[in-house]
């Protein structure tokens, strides 16, 4: 069995994560004034509100959603031991998102259920802990906006802005993707210049395009490198011009999306002809 492990993430204001490993750990009955504690099960149950209360025993792929000032528990089911992930978010932070999903004000929302099930619940909080290990920014804020806003939608009594003229933003949002491909976007920053909410603009852009914000601007990123490579620049210059986080981040997206590592790829392709973006 593996050693059990508790890692403690500050990713951005106000998001506090914790990954917890094969624990045994117990809780007592505790609550947190001012924070939502959002959680996925990845491995094992818990007991959310102690033994005996299976209608709160959070299980392996189900999330919990815990309001600020809920007593709650946790202590393990089954084998005695538990994997998850748990999202603890400020209070401003959520009702914040739940004015962007409704785009208009909103009281702090309050969830309705504690355990949940629901694929469009579990599945968008699943990509959200893989995306913690993720170099880039963008893409961990499109899966928190999402999965954040679908566990709303869902269970928060908060509904969707019907937005509109979706065709026409998504155009002006993959040329603002296309651009500056060496400088730091935000999800909130796009949302506002094109004055939609960032719940339907990422909806929105993949409904259009295929493919997330996040995933579109990537792939730009490694079609400038292939130019650039294609040009003679040298590598760590275009890890740098392409706006990659650091060497290694270049050279596994670079693979990834070409099948081979930049180097690879130079030594067959330097000086050929560049294709146009």
């Amino acid at each position: 069995m593996d050693a059990p492990s508790f890692e403690f993430i500050a990713s951005m204001p106000g998001i506090e994560i914790c990954r917890a490993s094969c624990s045994t750990h117990v809780f007592p009955r505790h609550f947190h004034d001012d924070l939502y504690s959002v959680g996925l099960m990845h491995r094992g149950a818990c007991h959310c509100l102690g033994p005996g209360r299976d209608d709160a025993t959070v299980r392996q792929g189900q999330a919990c959603l815990i309001n600020p000032g809920q007593v709650h528990a946790g202590g393990p089911a089954r084998d005695g031991v538990f994997s998850y992930t748990m999202f603890y978010l400020s209070l401003d932070l959520v009702r914040s998102l739940a004015e962007d999903v409704s785009r208009r004000p909103q009281a702090a929302p309050e969830f309705t259920t504690l355990v949940s099930d629901r694929q469009d619940v579990c599945e968008p909080l699943r990509q959200l802990a893989l995306s913690l290990d993720s170099a880039d920014g963008l893409h961990t804020e499109s899966f928190l906006v999402r999965a954040l806003g679908n566990a709303l939608r869902a269970h928060g009594g908060v509904s969707r802005d019907a937005g509109g003229h979706d065709r026409a933003f998504v155009g002006r949002a993959r040329e603002m993707l296309a651009a500056d491909l060496d400088r730091k976007v935000t999800l909130r920053d796009m949302a506002s210049t094109l004055g939609v909410s960032q719940f339907h603009f990422l909806r929105a852009f993949k409904r259009q395009t295929g493919v997330p914000p996040h995933v579109f601007r990537t792939q730009r990123r490694v079609e400038l490198a292939r130019n650039l490579v294609r040009r003679g620049t040298p590598l760590s210059e275009v890890a740098q011009l392409a706006g990659f986080a650091d060497q290694p981040h270049f050279t596994n997206t670079f693979k990834l999306y070409t099948g081979v590592t930049p180097g690879h790829y130079a030594a067959r392709t330097a000086h050929a002809p560049s294709t146009s973006l």
